[in-house]
């Protein structure tokens, strides 16, 4: 669950918006409504105002409560306790996720988001009892989502340090990607030059901010490549091999498999058999909110998902659809 304090913040927030809209004419206006005709600030408005504005939140309804001297309203915050507590809890039990469109992880089916990792982040999250909220975004912007707080969390992510200092990954891990090298089919590219990672002569388009892995990684710092240039989306990447502008596209396998074949590129670029590296992607949660307790709640249910075989079906099905 989420933490009490957390829950009496939105409550606060919901209560004010409801004495907003509450007609001062009606009698429980009179003491909730927003300033009357004289422009008097009623006294539960007055309360709830100040709580407001001092970040007085306090852990619980009961201390809450207490800081209401007059009996009437005490009488009338408890009936918009009993009233507002439906909206508490169903506000509380949606996850805001941020990601990038990352087929056939994250990915768009007749308008609608689908994809393997959204079919499965989706389902774990309706175990434990929440509606999950994802938004698609360039990849800078959605990390900015989760290291500012704008988010709950992100999928899926590699792990690096960098990241860390500001995520709580899942232990779990959600999918093993591997990487390859996508390139032109009169573009030749050996193994010892993928196993050397020495590009020179070669010039390669990323999604930019993505992790590919400690080795690519590494290899892309330390300009290892010609040219490297850094777009914003997989099929932007794909357009620049078709054209012939980049030589080589990094990308995880799976979902270059797929945007090859729904871009129709099979004949002009193809997949490089040697992999690269084999990396863990997870579900992190952003520091700022404070969800360790919630991402520890993720990998319980993810686990049992694995080992009941709920996780490898939501896969099958994905793939078989």
């Amino acid at each position: 669950m989420l933490k009490a304090s957390q829950s009496v913040r939105l409550f606060i927030a919901r209560a004010i918006h409801y004495c907003d809209s509450t007609p001062y004419s009606d009698s429980l206006g009179q003491y909730c409504s927003s300033p009357t005709p004289q422009g008097k600030f009623p006294p539960l408005y007055r309360l709830l105002a100040r709580l407001k504005a001092m970040h007085h939140f306090t852990e619980s309804h009961q201390s809450l409560l207490s800081l209401c001297r007059r009996p009437v309203l005490r009488v009338l915050l408890v009936v918009l306790l009993l009233g507002m507590t439906g909206v508490v809890h169903a506000a509380t039990s949606t996850i805001r996720l941020v990601t990038l469109e990352y087929p056939p992880y994250i990915q768009r089916s007749d308008g609608d988001l689908d994809g393997v990792a959204v079919r499965v982040v989706s389902q774990t999250f309706a175990k434990l009892g929440y509606d999950v909220e994802i938004e698609v975004l360039p990849w800078a912007r959605a990390l900015y989502q989760v290291r500012s707080g704008l988010a709950d969390g992100i999928f899926t992510i590699f792990k690096n340090p960098e990241r860390e200092a500001f995520l709580d990954y899942s232990k779990q891990i959600l999918f093993h990607q591997g990487i390859r090298l996508i390139h032109r089919a009169d573009v030749n590219v050996s193994n010892q030059v993928i196993d050397s990672l020495d590009f020179q002569g070669y010039s390669v388009c990323v999604v930019n901010l993505v992790s590919y892995g400690s080795q690519m990684d590494a290899a892309l710092t330390q300009n290892h490549f010609d040219q490297t240039f850094r777009l914003t989306r997989a099929p932007q990447c794909l357009r620049m091999l078709e054209s012939g502008r980049a030589r080589l596209w990094l990308s995880n396998y799976f979902g270059a498999r797929i945007l090859i074949k729904q871009m129709n590129l099979a004949d002009i670029v193809e997949i490089h058999p040697h992999p690269i590296q084999e990396t863990p992607s997870y579900i992190a949660f952003s520091k700022r909110r404070e969800l360790s307790a919630l991402r520890d709640q993720f990998d319980q249910a993810f686990a049992e998902m694995k080992a009941n075989g709920e996780y490898q079906t939501i896969i099958d099905d994905f793939f078989d659809d």
